[in-house]
């Protein structure tokens, strides 16, 4: 395809998705939504709550990520959990819907050693999934199970208590068929969480946040684990970034996820908001450059719906998620 029509259709593409992305987020009148985009690991616990994890610095050197979260600067949640405007990072960079956003609009942290907790005010302990694109890891990779010890791996974690969980995207590749080998499936990219309110809990060593999203007012927080800046150009049709999921969250053999149909996505240039170690954390310091074109990228659900024990049986044994975030 000629480059400049490339380009012509994925800035109107993008343009239109960003029009419209204020209903993604706001067609609830008020709570809280989450939207999570990237690399992750999304673990749905023995009581449906769920974990989600995210990597930093691999230390077998494959890809590095960048793990913070982003608000809209004239927010509360911005505000409460210590969260900066960084003029030289662009938003839409990593989500397609906030192209037509301004850099200065919105501030960030980084989530270099950080739990966040939440927990919706309904009471509800269970995370409602409704993310139907969501791969299934048990035919990708049959028979292998989730680390132990994740949280010793993960750069930073979140836990969530009751709300609801379904298909988002941030990427225009979202939403088409990949091939793992002979396995295929219809992936998306990013979720959406949604809760009518719910209480954050944000812990950094010694310091500890609390912030609380009411049913009177709407809440947008953006968790997001960037690719680092690489040497290569990204591939978009085959998806190398895989390999890191499955030895980094299963320990499995990898597979490379294939899609003739992808294209990938123009972002232009931006800085990422934050280092990947703590010293320059939530003190405005930068990283360098983001890739300027970007293939989706992978991260990884498990759901374990039952605790394992030797009464559960061969048909209640832990089942394996898979899902594709950028």
């Amino acid at each position: 395809m000629n480059r400049r029509h490339f380009l012509g259709q994925l800035v109107l593409g993008s343009a239109t998705l960003a029009y419209h992305a204020p209903l993604e987020a706001r067609q609830n009148k008020g709570g809280l939504t989450v939207k999570f985009v990237g690399m992750m690991g999304y673990i749905t616990r023995s009581d449906k709550s769920m974990l989600v994890a995210l990597p930093g610095q691999h230390a077998m050197g494959h890809y590095g990520h960048v793990p913070f979260v982003m608000a809209r600067a004239d927010s509360a949640i911005a505000d409460v959990l210590g969260m900066v405007p960084m003029p030289g990072v662009v938003p839409g960079a990593f989500d397609m819907k906030l192209e037509a956003v301004t850099p200065g609009s919105f501030a960030f942290r980084c989530l270099d050693g950080i739990d966040l907790d939440i927990r919706s005010i309904t009471g509800e302990v269970a995370v409602t999934n409704r993310a139907d694109q969501i791969a299934q890891m048990q035919k990708i990779a049959p028979g292998k199970r989730l680390r132990g010890n994740l949280r010793r791996w993960a750069q930073a974690t979140i836990t969530v208590q009751g709300g609801s969980l379904q298909n988002s995207a941030a990427h225009p590749d979202a939403g088409k068929v990949w091939s793992f080998g002979d396995y295929k499936q219809t992936l998306t990219d990013a979720t959406l969480y949604r809760t009518p309110g719910a209480t954050i809990r944000l812990d950094a060593g010694s310091e500890v946040r609390r912030f609380t999203a009411t049913a009177n007012r709407t809440e947008e927080l953006w968790v997001v684990s960037a690719v680092g800046a690489r040497a290569d150009i990204p591939n978009p049709k085959r998806l190398e970034h895989a390999h890191l999921l499955f030895e980094y969250f299963a320990n499995a053999s990898p597979i490379t996820p294939t899609c003739d149909d992808a294209e990938g996505r123009f972002t232009g240039p931006t800085e990422l908001p934050c280092a990947s170690t703590a010293v320059a954390s939530r003190l405005g310091g930068y990283t360098a450059a983001a890739p300027p074109f970007s293939e989706v990228c992978p991260g990884g659900g498990w759901c374990e719906p039952c605790e394992r024990s030797s009464q559960v049986g061969a048909a209640n044994r832990t089942h394996l998620r898979f899902s594709w975030l950028y």
